[in-house]
């Protein structure tokens, strides 16, 4: 190994405590979306909105959780692939509700808007230029993570989930508009 370059499992290692932190952020993040929706209803959205904010806490929650464990388990001496797999289920338990937290402010955003706007061009513009802006940012990280890797960034699996979720997302926000059915 050259001198100054950590290698993938190092990296995941040393990263691992970074999940609890960001986890507790979005925790109070979410917490506080959820007591601001109950506080400003819009006419529709809030019972599917309030759904993905409850589970996205529920997974922030968890993956602090998980860091414990991680830490319990290299204080136990656990070989590396054990906590590497611990620390894959932190990344895909915070992946998935930030997925969640991102499609909530999407849908929230847009119900907003119809509530004031009506079916505008700008209540159906804004989930789409929020989403686009979220995955151009998460395309330009994954070229930058995997700059040394060939393709990589095509190839992650749990990223190209979360994009997959949040498309769908914003299919259903798209026939929401054109009133074929309703996010509740």
């Amino acid at each position: 190994m050259s001198e100054g370059k950590i290698t993938e499992n190092q990296g995941k290692r040393s990263n691992f405590r970074s999940w609890s932190n960001i986890s507790s952020v979005m925790i109070g993040a979410t917490l506080t979306i959820l007591a601001l929706i109950w506080g400003f209803i819009p006419i529709e959205g809030v019972i599917t909105t309030s759904f993905l904010l409850l589970v996205s806490f529920s997974l922030f929650v968890n993956a602090t959780t998980i860091n414990e464990k991680i830490i319990y388990e290299i204080g136990k001496g656990t070989e590396e692939k054990h906590i590497n797999r611990w620390i894959s289920f932190a990344e895909y338990s915070f992946g998935l509700g930030f997925t969640f937290e991102i499609i909530s402010f999407a849908i929230l955003g847009y119900k907003y808007l119809l509530s004031k706007v009506s079916y505008t061009l700008p209540a159906l513009l804004l989930p789409i230029i929020f989403l686009a802006a979220t995955w151009l940012i998460m395309i330009i990280y994954n070229i930058l993570n995997a700059y040394d890797k060939s393709f990589k960034f095509i190839r992650s699996m749990k990223r190209n989930i979360w994009l997959i979720i949040e498309a769908l997302a914003l299919v259903f926000i798209i026939l929401d508009y054109c009133r074929i059915l309703s996010i509740p």
